[in-house]
């Protein structure tokens, strides 16, 4: 894959040029059958290049959400970053244009029939404050949803973020953060991995304000990066073996050689 060749079939570029990108997309959503509260999920990233650990995030969420017994998931939004932001945070060397970037999301939900890619964020003018594209989504689904102000959201996020302190306006607006725990750590023993885990999450409820409204999902370890996928990808000689052991998902792989 050429990150300078944006050049792409037409199904694909259609889904690039959306007539209006303020509208939600629905055609993934779910109809209620139940009288639990609806649910929806809403997922930023860069995603460059998307991996298994993102869609186990998704996957882990749902069934998370579900167990609850208290809400009816209906669906869930990926929310790609802006290339402005990419370029500020990536080497030029390893820049991917938003064309590969949402061609490679595609391909990676398309059998979760539950899941649409919220193009608003991706394509404003320029590089966006989080919390104004939060304040917009949530904005969005209260006036376009069916029974939009019934809907709870929660905001998914990885490991990474446990790093960070609790992003309050968030919060405020209506979100839930949802943290879904899938990336081993640096440390020697499990053990120890778990501790820091524990130390990081009692540290970021300590924190918040609402420490009532997060919470906390321990999925499966698959310690993916997409850092990792990018250096990898950058070899000449890699294989698609090699590569496969970074993404996890073979149509990425495919995709990306």
């Amino acid at each position: 894959m050429s990150t300078n060749d944006c050049i792409l079939s037409l199904p694909i570029k259609t889904y690039l040029e959306p007539s209006e990108i303020s509208i939600l997309p629905q055609h993934r959503l779910k109809a209620r059958r139940t009288n639990l509260i609806p649910a929806i999920c809403f997922y930023n990233g860069s995603f460059a290049p998307i991996h298994a650990g993102h869609v186990n995030v998704l996957q882990s969420a749902k069934q998370y959400i579900d167990s609850l017994g208290t809400h009816e998931l209906l669906a869930a939004y990926m929310s790609p970053s802006h290339s402005e932001y990419l370029a500020a945070k990536l080497k030029s060397t390893e820049f991917l244009s938003i064309a590969h970037r949402l061609a490679m999301i595609h391909l990676a939900v398309e059998n979760l029939d539950w899941v649409m890619v919220d193009l608003y964020e991706t394509f404003q003018p320029r590089t966006t404050r989080l919390g104004i594209i939060m304040d917009a989504f949530m904005k969005r689904v209260r006036s376009q949803l069916p029974d939009g102000n019934e809907i709870d959201v929660f905001w998914l996020q990885g490991e990474d973020a446990l790093r960070f302190p609790p992003f309050e306006i968030a919060i405020r607006l209506g979100f839930q953060p949802l943290y879904v725990l899938n990336r081993n750590s640096n440390e020697n023993t499990a053990g120890s991995n778990q501790d820091k885990r524990e130390n990081q999450w009692q540290k970021k409820r300590a924190c918040s304000l609402f420490p009532e409204r997060s919470h906390l999902v321990k999925a499966t370890d698959l310690n993916l990066s997409s850092t990792a996928i990018r250096r990898c990808a950058s070899e000449a000689s890699v294989t698609h073996e090699q590569l496969q052991l970074c993404t996890h998902l073979d149509n990425i792989t495919s995709y990306i050689l």
